[in-house]
C-alpha cells in the first residue's frame, strides 16, 4: 500500500513538472484562453436556449391564441341561440296576452 501510495505522489508530481515545462503558454495566458472559450460556449448554449425559450413561447401563444378563439365563437353562438330564444319567448308571450 505505501509503495503504491509513494509510486501515485511521484507521478504526479512528475506529470505536474512536464505539464509546467511543456505548456504552450504562461499559466495566465492558459487561463485566459480557457475562460474566453468558456465565455464563446457558454454565449452560444445561452444564444441557443433563448431561441428556444422563444419558440416555445410563440408555440404557447399561438396555441393560446387558437383557444381563446374558440372560446369566443362557442360564447358568440351561445349568445345567438340565447338571443332566438328569448325572441321566440317574447312573440309567444305577445301572441299570448292577444288572445
Amino acid at each position: 500500500m505505501m509503495r503504491f501510495l509513494r509510486g501515485f505522489v511521484l507521478g504526479f508530481i512528475t506529470g505536474a513538472c512536464l505539464a509546467t515545462l511543456t505548456a504552450p503558454a504562461r499559466g495566465r495566458e492558459t487561463r485566459q484562453r480557457l475562460e474566453d472559450a468558456w465565455r464563446a460556449r457558454t454565449s452560444e448554449e445561452t444564444r441557443e436556449g433563448v431561441q428556444e425559450a422563444i419558440r416555445r413561447a410563440r408555440e404557447g401563444v399561438e396555441a393560446a391564441r387558437r383557444r381563446l378563439e374558440e372560446a369566443l365563437r362557442a360564447g358568440r353562438e351561445a349568445q345567438k341561440e340565447a338571443e332566438e330564444e328569448m325572441q321566440a319567448r317574447r312573440e309567444e308571450a305577445i301572441k299570448g296576452s292577444g288572445e
